[in-house]
């Protein structure tokens, strides 16, 4: 048994790691002994990857004691490379760990520099200078290399690279000019990244496969249940969840279901999910079924509480009764046969909205229906359904500005009895006038009752011709 790693204290009296616990005992019998758990170093090394995501999205393990960050254009948001290197000693401190910060244009330059440099920081662009008077083990290379090197009176990097190169490779091997050419720069080294885990993710593993649908959603409702936990705790409900599957053989199903509002209940999470296996044209294809399921909320947001009555039960409004049923229409057919309007920024009425996935818009867009139509003695203004495209119209007008005393559309001539207006639009300023002309909109009235809502494009002092166009019509 020996030791694999030693405190400040245990250090400060001569004990090292890869000492025999016979010898430290020997040298300090009041020397207190930890059995080493490397399973637990990982998982904690992970912990640390993820809080290290804090200054670089890019956060690679350097296992057994060390993490790798690149952290290309990220220095300015901390002040600077000082500052950042001084914010990262500062946190992790107060998380109880003591480290070693070194900052360079390599992964092993900056590896040597956290460990055998004098100063935090390399000079941009000196990869050799710092590695010089820096010892051989600077190099990552293993000690029994280092050893072979010292009993040759090779201690330090700058004598490596004073030395021929074809020796070095044939006596110590090609790890020792690997690792000088990737501290240097002269090889890249990649990293490999962590990729960052969604906390909102739960996964059981099966000791027997399931190979029914009916199986897997009955295991998707349990994983819901847990998921739903974990959402509760940050006040938060999916929008979208992902749902793999993990086939014997190796092969992956992979299912996504979207909802119209944040959601949390486990037997609709289920539901969703019973509708999507339902419109696979080869369902699941379990073969010899699945082991491993996992259950991801891909997309949350605060969830309101519900509104509760007398009996304790919850209330559900006739919105989340529509939303309950668009979700469970748009997994069947799919996200574009559900749409929904959701409001635009331009002026013109075709463009003051548009039509969008139902489980894309916002919920309060949902409020749209409540709203009372803007009216004039009981009148609306506007009318409740446009055409898809504007027809055009053969008018005369009262010049220049007044509305027309007869026209003629789709072949039948019309003469005007009311008219009320107008209602100018102007072209939005940020796509300037070119190509594009004021409308003046009017509410018409033929001799028949009609009504009409027409709109004239362009002034006379825009355009030499004004054309007219109908719109819609009012009930």
């Amino acid at each position: 048994m020996r030791a694999t790693a030693v405190d400040a204290a245990a250090e400060a009296l001569g004990l090292h790691p890869g000492l025999s616990l016979s010898d430290a005992r020997a040298r300090r019998p009041e020397v207190e002994v930890v059995e080493a758990d490397p399973a637990g170093d990982a998982a904690l090394l992970k912990r640390m990857a993820e809080a290290a995501r804090r200054w670089s999205p890019v956060v690679a393990l350097d296992a057994p004691d060390g993490l790798l960050l690149d952290v290309s254009g990220c220095a300015h948001l901390w002040g600077g490379e000082e500052s950042m290197l001084a914010d990262a000693a500062r946190r992790m401190r107060v998380l109880g760990f003591s480290v070693r910060l070194g900052l360079a244009d390599t992964p092993g330059l900056a590896w040597a520099v956290a460990r055998y440099g004098e100063r935090p920081v390399a000079p941009g662009g000196a990869r050799r200078e710092p590695l010089e008077t820096m010892p051989t083990a600077a190099l990552r290379i293993p000690s029994e290399t280092v050893q072979a090197l010292a009993r040759v009176g090779v201690r330090t990097v700058g004598q490596v690279m004073d030395k021929p190169r074809g020796p070095l490779a044939r006596r110590y091997g090609a790890a020792l000019l690997l690792r000088l050419d990737q501290a240097t720069g002269l090889r890249a080294e990649p990293l490999k990244a962590e990729q960052e885990v969604p906390p909102h993710r739960v996964e059981q593993r099966l000791f027997e496969p399931v190979v029914s649908e009916a199986g897997v959603l009955a295991f998707v409702e349990r994983l819901a249940e847990a998921l739903k936990a974990r959402l509760d705790g940050e006040g938060v409900g999916g929008r979208r969840f992902g749902l793999e599957l993990f086939r014997v053989d190796g092969a992956v199903k992979r299912l996504e279901v979207a909802c119209s509002r944040p959601l949390a209940e486990p037997r609709r999470i289920a539901a969703l999910f019973a509708e999507r296996i339902a419109s696979l044209n080869d369902g699941l294809e379990a073969d010899y079924g699945f082991d491993v399921l996992r259950l991801w909320a891909l997309k949350v947001q605060p969830l309101k509480a519900a509104t509760g009555a007398l009996d304790g039960m919850a209330v559900e409004s006739a919105d989340a009764e529509l939303d309950a049923l668009a979700d469970r229409l748009a997994v069947r057919l799919g996200d574009k046969a559900v749409t929904r309007l959701k409001p635009g920024d331009r002026r013109e009425p075709e463009r003051a909205c548009r039509a969008v996935p139902y489980a894309e818009a916002e919920p309060s867009v949902a409020s749209w229906a409540a709203e009372v139509p803007a009216a004039y003695q009981g009148t609306p203004l506007r009318p409740l359904k446009l055409f898809r495209r504007p027809e055009p119209v053969e008018a005369v007008a009262e010049a220049p500005d007044g509305p027309p005393l007869r026209f003629t559309w789709r072949r039948v001539a019309r003469r005007v009895a009311k008219a009320e207006g107008p209602e100018r639009i102007a072209p939005d300023w940020s796509e300037g006038r070119a190509g594009r002309l004021t409308r003046d909109y009017w509410r018409l009235e033929d001799d028949q009752g009609r009504r009409y809502w027409v709109f004239r494009h362009g002034l006379y002092e825009e355009t030499d011709a004004p054309r007219w166009w109908v719109h819609g019509l009012f009930p």
